[in-house]
Parts: C-alpha cells; sequence; structure tokens
C-alpha cells in the first residue's frame, strides 16, 4: 500500500513540475486584439497549410506503393524522417532543458527527487516540441487513410485497429527520439564530467546532423536516375539503405506501422511495450545518472571565469559598439548563432541542390526552359518567388523578430546606457541585413546561374529582395519591441517560446500572398505588359518599404522608451 502511494505522488509530482514548467518556459499570449488575429493568421497561413501538404504527399505515396503491395512504405517513411529530424534538432534542446537551463538552482534545492525533476524537464520538452509533429502525424495518417479508402474501400481504411494505433501513433512517435537524445544526454554528461566546456555537449547535434546527411546520399546510390519516381519505388521494395537503418534505430515505428497497415493488435502492442521500455529506461537511468549530470553543469557554469584585459577596453562610436555586442551575442550564443544567423546559409544551399538534381527533367526543368524561351509567365513567377524567398527567409531567422527578447531579464538596460535608442535600433536592424541579406544575394545568384538570366534581371531580383527583407525586418523588430519575452529560461527557449516570431512568419506568409495575388492579377486579368509588371511590382514594394521604415522606426522608438 505505501509502495502504491508512493508511485501515486511521484506521478502527481511529475505532473505537477511539467505543469510549472510548460507555464514559465512559454510566452504567453498577449491581451491585445492585434495578437489574437496574428495567432488566428499564423495558425490558417501556417500550420493548417504545411498539415494539408504533408497530408498530400502522404496521399501520393501511399497510392504509387500500393502498385508494388507495399502501401505501408510511404507512410513509415515520412514516420522515420519525422523521428530523425527529431532527434537531430531534439538534442540541443534536451540538453538545454535538462541541464542548462536558469532554474536549474531553484529547483535541485527543493525536497524533489532528482530524476523526477528530469521526468518533468523531459515531458515538458517533448510535449513543447512535438505540437507542430502532432499535427503533421495527424495529416500523415489522414493521407494515407484516404489513399487506401479509395483504392480498396472504405472497410479496409476503417479498420478499428488501425484507427487506434495511428492514434496513438501521433504521440508515440516523437516520444521514442527524444527519450534517445534524453538517454545520450544523461550518459555523456556523466561520462565527459570532467570536460569543462558546453561545445562538446552542443556540437553533438552537428554531428548526428553530418550523420543522417551522409545516411541520406547513401540510399541515393543504386536508384539510377535522382528522381521522387526512383525514390519511391526504392522504398516500396526495401532497398532504401536509409530507411532500413532507421528502422533498426526507432525499432517501435516499423511496428506501429505494421499496426496501422494490417489491422494487428499484436504489432500494436509491440510498439506501445518498444516504447514503454524506453521510457521506463529513460526514468532509471536518470535515476542513476542525472544528478552527477547537475554537478557535470554547474561545474562548466563556474569553471572559467572571463578575464578584462585592457586590450579589451577600447573607445568605440556608438554604434559600433552596439553593432559589435549584437554580434558577439549571435555568435557566440549557441542557440541564437545556429537559428538565427547560420540557417540563412539554407537558402543557397536548398536553390542549388534543386537545380543541380532537377535541372535536367520534371517541373524545374519546363521551368527553365520557359525561362530561357523568354515567356512571359515564367518571368513573373520568378518575381514572385524571389520576393517569397526574402519574406519568409527574414522571418524565418528570428533575427528581427527577437531583436529585444535577445536580451533577456537586462533588457531594461536599453533605456540606461548612454546610447541613443536609435543609435540601437539601427545596430538590430544592421545585424539582421548583415546575416540575411547576403545569403539572399547569393540565392539569386544561384537562381540567375541556372536559369541563364541576363545581370540586369539578376540586379533587379537583388533590389526586390532587399526591399521584401527590409519590409520583414522592420515588422519583426516593431512586433518584439511591442510585447518582448524577456521571462525565458534559456536561449532555446526564448526563440522557441517566443510567439513573435511565430506570428512575423504569418505576416510574410500572408503578405507573400497579397503580392503573389497582386501580381497575377495585374498579368492574367489587367493583361500588362510585363515591363509594366516589374514597374509595378517594384512601386508597390518601394512604397511598403518606405512607409515601414519611417512610421515604424518611431513606432519601435515609442515602444523602447515604454519597454
Amino acid at each position: 500500500m505505501n509502495n502504491s502511494n508512493t508511485n501515486k505522488s511521484s506521478t502527481i509530482g511529475i505532473r505537477s513540475l511539467t505543469k510549472i514548467f510548460s507555464k514559465n518556459s512559454e510566452m504567453q499570449l498577449p491581451e491585445k486584439t492585434g495578437y489574437k488575429v496574428l495567432a488566428l493568421i499564423a495558425a490558417l497561413g501556417i500550420m493548417i497549410p504545411c498539415t494539408l501538404i504533408v497530408g498530400y504527399i502522404s496521399f501520393v505515396m501511399t497510392e504509387a506503393l500500393l502498385e508494388t503491395d507495399s502501401a505501408v512504405g510511404g507512410m513509415l517513411f515520412e514516420m522515420q524522417i519525422l523521428s530523425a529530424f527529431s532527434m537531430i534538432f531534439g538534442m540541443l534542446i534536451i540538453f538545454s532543458v535538462m541541464f542548462f537551463s536558469s532554474d536549474r538552482e531553484h529547483f535541485v534545492t527543493l525536497p524533489i527527487p532528482t530524476h523526477h525533476l528530469m521526468m518533468a524537464k523531459f515531458l515538458y520538452a517533448y510535449i513543447a516540441e512535438s505540437i507542430m509533429e502532432f499535427m503533421i502525424l495527424i495529416a500523415v495518417f489522414i493521407g494515407y487513410f484516404i489513399a487506401i479508402a479509395k483504392n480498396l474501400g472504405i472497410g479496409a481504411a476503417l479498420h478499428p485497429v488501425s484507427l487506434v494505433a495511428s492514434v496513438a501513433g501521433v504521440f508515440l512517435i516523437p516520444l521514442v527520439p527524444m527519450i534517445y537524445c534524453a538517454v545520450f544526454s544523461l550518459v555523456l554528461m556523466a561520462a565527459l564530467s570532467k570536460v569543462k566546456s558546453k561545445k562538446v555537449f552542443y556540437r553533438t547535434s552537428t554531428l548526428f546532423l553530418l550523420m543522417f546527411a551522409g545516411l541520406f546520399l547513401l540510399s541515393l546510390k543504386g536508384i539510377g536516375d535522382i528522381n521522387m519516381e526512383n525514390y519511391v519505388e526504392s522504398l516500396g521494395s526495401g532497398d532504401n539503405l536509409m530507411l532500413r537503418t532507421l528502422n533498426i534505430i526507432f525499432f517501435p515505428v516499423p511496428w506501429l506501422a505494421n499496426a496501422i497497415s494490417e489491422g494487428s493488435i499484436l504489432w500494436f502492442l509491440l510498439s506501445l511495450l518498444g516504447s514503454a521500455a524506453l521510457l521506463f529506461a529513460l526514468y532509471f537511468l536518470g535515476k542513476a545518472l542525472y544528478q552527477k549530470g547537475l554537478y557535470t553543469a554547474a561545474s562548466l557554469g563556474s569553471s572559467k571565469k572571463a578575464e578584462i584585459k585592457s586590450s579589451d577596453i577600447t573607445e568605440d562610436s556608438q554604434f559600433k559598439a552596439s553593432f559589435l555586442k549584437e554580434i558577439r551575442v549571435i555568435l557566440r550564443t549557441k542557440a541564437f548563432s545556429g537559428n538565427c544567423a547560420y540557417i540563412n546559409i539554407l537558402w543557397p544551399v536548398g536553390a542549388f541542390l534543386l537545380f543541380h538534381f532537377t535541372k535536367d527533367k520534371g517541373a524545374i526543368a519546363s521551368f527553365v526552359d520557359m525561362y530561357q524561351l523568354g515567356k512571359e509567365r515564367a518571368e513573373m513567377i520568378m518575381i514572385v518567388v524571389v520576393i517569397s524567398i526574402a519574406f519568409i527567409a527574414t522571418a524565418l531567422n528570428s533575427l528581427a523578430s527577437t531583436a529585444f527578447t535577445r536580451e533577456g531579464q537586462h533588457l531594461s538596460l536599453i533605456k540606461f546606457i548612454p546610447v541613443p535608442f536609435e543609435t540601437q535600433l539601427l545596430a538590430k536592424a544592421a545585424v539582421s541585413v548583415i546575416f540575411t541579406f547576403p545569403a539572399l544575394l547569393l540565392t539569386d545568384i544561384v537562381i540567375c546561374v541556372y536559369l541563364k538570366a541576363s545581370i540586369v534581371m539578376g540586379v533587379f531580383y537583388a533590389i526586390l529582395m532587399l526591399l521584401a527583407h527590409l519590409i520583414s525586418m522592420v515588422i519583426g523588430i516593431l512586433m518584439d519591441s511591442s510585447s518582448p519575452y524577456v521571462e525565458w529560461d534559456d536561449e532555446y527557449s526564448a526563440l522557441r517560446g517566443n510567439l513573435n516570431t511565430f506570428f512575423n512568419m504569418a505576416i510574410m506568409m500572408v503578405f507573400s500572398a497579397v503580392v503573389v495575388g497582386l501580381g497575377i492579377l495585374m498579368y492574367e486579368l489587367l493583361k500588362l505588359p510585363i515591363g509594366v509588371f516589374y514597374v509595378a511590382i517594384f512601386v508597390i514594394l518601394l512604397g511598403v518599404m518606405l512607409r515601414m521604415v519611417t512610421v515604424g522606426k518611431k513606432k519601435i522608438i515609442i515602444n523602447m522608451g515604454n519597454l
């Protein structure tokens, strides 16, 4: 009886701690009508479209694989890709939440078993990081069941075990990689207790990313021409190296996929037992190692004190000092450098990979041919694409929408240091431009090289990208100055829990849709010549940019005074 009561109180304690972490680690939605509207726009403009796209991909892949009698292959591949990315990007989150959050010193002094604290932190991180993945998985399963119902009948799609297994899978699939992240964190912190640098721990996610990229490249070997059709065929035949490897690592996932596809209660129970075994392993491992890991984390925080040298004390202009401060905060903080600075490299690299692997066949090859033939529709599409890239890239790196959030609990210092608000604002804006626009410019060059566009058009695209970037930047800074998120425990919470980043992305997607709509309207309905279309788009972006810079700047400075 005593053991039962102890277990019950432990469960309640872990659940209560999880609720505390959830409330204290996320930015609360401001009680403003505008923010509620933005939340609705974000849901309609980001989350729902993403889930619809994923659901459609799942439907198409399932239909294609039905011909090979391996309909589950497409769904399984999507689930394993989600698992791999959850582990890659969850590693840094788990490290930060479990060992390096600022509330560590407060909780370890309370009469709470350390492994209960660990489980609460783990569950909080799992839920916070998996909300979008939950929605994506729902879309994956819906797309799968629609394809099954269409080709095999309603009865095959509505098998009770399949439906129950898919509902459970929404929550179980993200759980497995997060457990691996937590286990790896515990073992690494315990094994490297004498290491006095956080860099060793934070670089593990980069190692996993490189391993995953290498595995993906190996999976392309032997499929012939690199295209979606051949890759899907390799999934159905079981010859895909990456899928086979991931099936071994995340072993409960293929068991769950078999339960869904076959309606097998045995496979479903095996997947539940596999996930439960991993969760219990984490619990008992945390009981043995978490306390030691906390000691290691504490020693990391105090092992090395910064020494101030005479050469470090220099006189700079106010702007230069403010600008260098912003640069150092971003580059010296792992969360900010990876998610705000280095993430911009994805755009030129992504453009290169897209054109390099698809330039000879498919939709991209057709578009390249249209553009090189001087088709006005292709030129109009190109304008829309470069503008949308600039809008979304600026919002995605969150440099602007965390301009004040990055200050954290020292935010009030901006009102007391002897630097004018305008100078501080200019430094924050300059950082966004420095890290974002060169990547956009390189993306423009890559696209123009493959399209064989003229230098004049390349320069024109670059100008449009700059205007769009400035618009997105000002909106992001304006939102963050209005409601900055400063009560964060660690830098990853500052990015993950900041609603301004999410809302800025939503606004930019809507703005991109408006620009696309105007472009289609002017070209298709008004039948404007392509030259007039170019001028109209330029004038619209220039006008909006000038308005945002002049009016937005005044509002941001007013907000800075009210912080």
